[in-house]
C-alpha cells in the first residue's frame, strides 16, 4: 500500500462522516469500553443504532444510491465462480434465513424466561451486518473501513490501558480489560478480552501502514502493549489461535515473496523514512525489527504489570497454567469435552428447532456428571447453536462465514500473489490495497472463529458488533478484487431486488425490533426496581413492581422472585400461580422445581413435595446440593416414605445420595469453582448430619464427611477475608 494512497484515505477518514455512521461507530467503542458490551442496556442500544441505520437507510432518496457500488458491495467473482447476484443472493439468504431461524427457534423455546436478548441482539447484529456490506462498497463507502480501523485501534487502547489500572490494582489474578462487571466478583472474562485482542491487533497494523516513521515507532509501542495483554490474560486457547494468525501471516508473506507479487503485507517504511531501520536494510529485515520491537515491548510489559500487582496482590505463575496445575487444574478441558459431548446428545433429541435461544445453561444440567460442571454454552460456536437454535441455524451461519472467508484465498492469490487475474485485467494500486486490508480482516475474523471453536463469546457486543461488521466489509471488499466490470442487467436486476424487497423487508425487521425492545424496555425498567426493593428486604414494594412485570416476556427469575415472596408471606396460592406463570415459559429450571417443593411442603402435602424436589434433583443435583437435601428431609418425614409416582424411599436412595454427598465433599476440599465459599459447603454439613440421624450405621462416615467440608470451608473463608481487597473499589 502506498504511503500517498494512505495519507488521503487517511486525512479522509473522519471528514464529512455520516451521522449514522458516527452513531455506529460510537456505540462500537461504547460497547467495548463498557464491561465489553455484556449487558442488557448495550443489547437494547444495539437495536436502537441498527434500526437507525435502517431508517436512514429508508429516508435516503433511491437517487443518491449507486447502483454500481450497490452491486460491488455484494461480492461477485470470475467466470464460473460466485457471480454477482447469486452471491448476494446466497448470503443475505443465509443472513435472513440466520435470523429467522433464530427467532423461530424462540417460539418454540424450551425456556422462553430467557433468550428474547439473543434474538434481539443477533437480529441487530444481522441488519447491521447487512448495512455495512452496502456501505463499505463505492467510492464514498471506501472511507468507512478506514474510520472503523480507527475506531478499533482506540478501543484496542483505551481498554488496554484501563486494564492495566484493574489488573495491578485489583484481586482478579488474570489481565481483563474493561469486560468485567464490578458489582459480582465473579463477572471477570479474561478469554473474552483476549478474543477481543485477537480482533484488534490487525487493525493496529493496518493503522500503522503509511504511518511517518515516528507514528510507526508509535504504532509498534500500542501493539505491544495490545499485546502483551493478551499475554497477561493467560488465555491458553486464545494463545494457540494467536499462534494460528501469526503463522498463516507468515505464511502468506512468505509465498507473497517467492511469486514476487505485490507489496508487504506487513507494514513497513518507505525508502525516504527513518525510524527502525538500519542503513542498507532490506525490507525483511525492517520487517523483522519491527517484530522483534513488539515482541520485546508485549514480554517487558507482561513482566512489568505482574511486578507492580505483586506489589498488592499475587501473581499468576505462568509453570502452573501451562502444566495446568492453576486453581482449576485440568478441569477446563475435562468440562469442554462433557459440554461438547452433552450439546451432541441435546442436539439429536431436537435436531430441527433447538431447545431454544439461551437454554443450554438449564437443559444440559440433567446430563452433567460433576460438581458445578455447569456453563451457559457448550464452548463451541456451531454446537451452541445447533443446540439452541437447531442444526438449520447452525448451517446457516457456517455458510454465510465460509461465503465470505472461502473466496479470499483466490481473491488474495489474485490480488497480492499473482497480481493479474484470470482473465487478464491488471490490478491497480487502490485494489491492491483493498486485498491488503482484506487479507488482514481476514486473518482477525478466522481467528476469533478458531478461538470460538473451543470458546463462546460472541454473546459480548464488544465483540459480536466488530466480528459482523468485518464480514461485511469483506464481503463488501470481494467485489473490488474480483470483476470491475458488470453488466447493465446484472445492474438493474439487483437495484430492483435490493431498492424493493430487501430495504423494505430490512425496514420490517427493525420496526419490529425497535417495536419489541421498547415495549420490552418498560418491564425491564420495572422489574429492575422490583429486585432492588427485593434486595432492601423491602418485600411489600417489590411484589407491587413484580406484578406490574407480571406480562414481561423477557421475565428471566422474576417469577420466581414473586413466588418466592408470596411463600414467606404465607399467599401459597398467589405463589403457585407465579409458578404456573413461570413453568410455562419455562420447566427445565431446576431452581423452579425446588421452589414448587417448598410451596407444597409448606401447604403440607409432602407426596407433591416429594416429587416436585424429584425433578429438581433429576435436573439439577449436581449444581445445588440443597435439593437433596430438601428431598431427603421430605422423605424422611413422610411416614410411607414414598411417592405415588416415582415409588421410591429414601433407604433406597442413600446409595445414590452417599455417592453424590461424596462427589460434593471432595470438591468443597479441593474449593473446586470456589464451591467453599457458596452454601453447598453448609449444605454439605447439613445433609451429612441429616443422613446420619438416619442411618446411625453410617454415622461415623458421615460425621468424617461433615468434618471435612467444615473444615475446608471455614479455611478457604478465612484466606478470602485474609486476601487484600481491591484498590478501585
Amino acid at each position: 500500500m502506498t504511503r500517498a494512497y494512505c495519507l488521503r484515505m487517511q486525512k479522509l477518514s473522519f471528514s464529512r462522516v455520516p451521522p449514522v455512521e458516527g452513531l455506529l461507530l460510537c456505540f462500537l467503542l461504547f460497547s467495548v469500553l463498557w464491561r465489553g458490551g455484556k449487558s442488557l442496556e448495550t443489547t437494547w442500544m444495539l437495536v436502537g443504532v441498527a434500526g437507525a441505520l435502517v431508517l436512514a437507510d429508508t429516508l435516503r432518496s433511491s437517487e443518491k444510491i449507486d447502483p454500481p457500488s450497490l452491486l460491488r458491495s455484494f461480492g461477485g467473482a470470475r467466470n464460473g465462480e460466485l457471480r454477482m447476484e447469486n452471491s448476494f443472493g446466497l448470503l443475505w439468504v443465509c443472513a435472513f434465513g440466520f435470523l429467522a431461524w433464530t427467532t423461530l427457534s424462540y417460539f418454540f423455546s424450551t425456556t422462553r424466561n430467557y433468550g428474547l436478548d439473543e434474538v434481539l441482539r443477533d437480529s441487530a447484529l444481522v441488519l447491521i451486518f447487512l448495512w455495512t456490506m452496502r456501505h463499505a462498497g463505492g467510492e464514498s463507502g471506501a472511507r468507512f473501513p478506514h474510520r472503523f480501523i480507527h475506531t478499533m485501534t482506540v478501543a484496542a487502547v483505551l481498554g488496554a490501558f484501563f486494564g492495566l489500572l484493574v489488573y495491578s490494582m485489583q484481586p482478579v489474578n488474570r489481565f481483563v480489560g474493561t469486560f468485567f462487571d464490578h458489582r459480582f466478583h465473579t463477572d471477570y472474562w479474561p478469554n473474552a478480552w483476549a478474543q477481543f485482542v485477537l480482533l484488534a491487533w490487525p487493525m493496529i497494523v493496518l493503522w500503522m501502514r503509511g504511518r511517518n516513521a515516528r507514528l510507526q515507532v508509535a504504532g509498534c509501542g500500542l501493539l505491544g502493549l495490545v499485546l502483551g495483554t493478551l499475554l497477561l490474560s493467560y488465555s491458553r486457547g486464545a494463545m494457540i489461535a494467536f499462534g494460528g494468525q501469526i503463522a498463516l501471516l507468515g505464511l502468506w508473506e512468505w509465498v507473497r515473496r517467492k511469486s514476487g507479487g505485490l507489496q508487504p503485507t506487513t507494514p513497513s517504511l518507505s525508502a525516504g523514512q527513518a525510524g527502525l531501520r538500519g542503513p542498507g536494510m532490506t525490507d525483511c529485515g525492517r520487517m523483522f525489527a519491527r517484530t522483534c520491537v513488539v515482541a520485546v515491548i508485549a514480554v517487558a510489559l507482561f513482566f512489568a504489570a505482574n511486578a507492580m500487582r505483586g506489589q498488592f496482590h499475587p501473581v499468576q505463575s505462568i509453570g502452573e497454567k501451562v502444566t495446568f496445575t492453576a486453581d482449576e487444574g485440568g478441569s477446563s478441558i475435562n468440562e469442554r469435552k462433557q459440554f461438547w459431548k452433552q450439546s451432541i446428545t441435546l442436539i439429536s433429541e431436537r435436531p430441527l428447532l433447538g431447545w431454544g435461544p439461551y437454554s443450554f445453561r438449564f437443559v444440559h444440567q440433567r446430563l452433567q456428571t460433576s460438581v458445578l460442571a455447569t456453563s451457559d454454552h457448550p464452548h463451541n460456536i456451531f454446537l451452541k447453536l445447533a443446540t439452541e437454535r437447531g442444526i438449520v441455524a447452525a448451517i446457516l451461519f457456517a455458510i454465510l462465514v465460509v461465503v465470505i472467508l472461502w473466496p479470499m484465498v483466490a481473491l488474495l492469490h489474485c490480488c497480492i500473489v499473482r497480481k493479474r487475474m484470470a482473465n487478464g485485467v491488471e490490478l491497480d494500486q487502490q485494489y491492491s490495497n483493498t486485498a491488503i486490508q482484506q487479507s488482514f480482516l481476514f486473518i482477525a475474523v478466522l481467528g476469533v472463529v478458531a478461538h470460538n471453536l473451543i470458546d463462546y463469546n460472541l454473546q459480548f457486543v464488544g465483540i459480536a458488533l466488530p466480528f459482523w461488521m468485518m464480514l461485511g466489509v469483506l464481503a463488501s471488499a470481494n467485489a473490488k478484487c474480483t470483476l470491475r466490470q458488470s453488466s447493465e442487467q446484472v445492474q438493474d436486476k439487483a437495484k430492483k431486488m435490493n431498492t424493493k424487497f430487501v430495504h423494505k423487508l430490512e425496514l420490517t425487521v427493525a420496526v419490529l425490533l425497535l417495536t419489541v425492545a421498547l415495549r420490552e424496555a418498560v418491564f425491564l425498567v420495572t422489574s429492575s426496581i422490583g429486585r432492588h426493593a427485593e434486595t432492601q428486604e423491602d418485600f411489600t414494594t417489590a411484589l407491587t413492581w413484580y406484578d406490574r412485570s407480571a406480562s414481561e416476556w423477557f421475565s428471566r427469575d422474576m417469577h420466581l422472585s414473586r413466588a418466592l415472596l408470596r411463600t414467606m408471606q404465607g399467599e401459597t396460592l398467589q405463589a403457585q400461580e407465579a409458578m404456573d406463570a413461570f413453568f410455562r415459559l419455562n420447566a427445565e429450571d431446576p431452581r423452579g422445581w425446588r421452589l414448587q417443593g417448598d410451596i407444597a411442603r409448606t401447604k403440607g402435602n409432602l407426596e407433591a413435595a416429594a416429587d416436585a424436589y424429584a425433578k429438581a434433583y433429576e435436573l439439577g443435583r449436581w449444581n445445588d446440593l440443597s435439593i437433596a437435601l430438601a428431598l431427603a428431609e421430605v422423605l424422611g418425614e413422610s411416614e410411607q416414605g414414598a411417592t405415588s409416582s416415582e415409588q421410591f424411599s429414601l433407604e433406597e436412595m442413600k446409595p445414590e445420595m452417599d455417592a453424590l454427598l461424596g462427589s460434593f465433599i471432595e470438591a468443597i476440599v479441593r474449593n473446586a469453582h470456589f464451591i467453599a465459599l457458596s452454601h453447598n459447603a453448609e449444605d454439605a454439613i447439613a445433609l451429612s448430619a441429616f443422613l446420619a440421624k438416619q442411618f446411625p450405621e453410617s454415622a461415623p462416615r458421615y460425621e468424617v464427611f461433615a468434618a471435612r467440608a467444615d473444615f475446608a470451608m471455614r479455611a478457604e473463608r478465612a484466606k478470602l477475608k485474609r486476601r487484600p481487597t481491591g484498590y478501585l473499589w
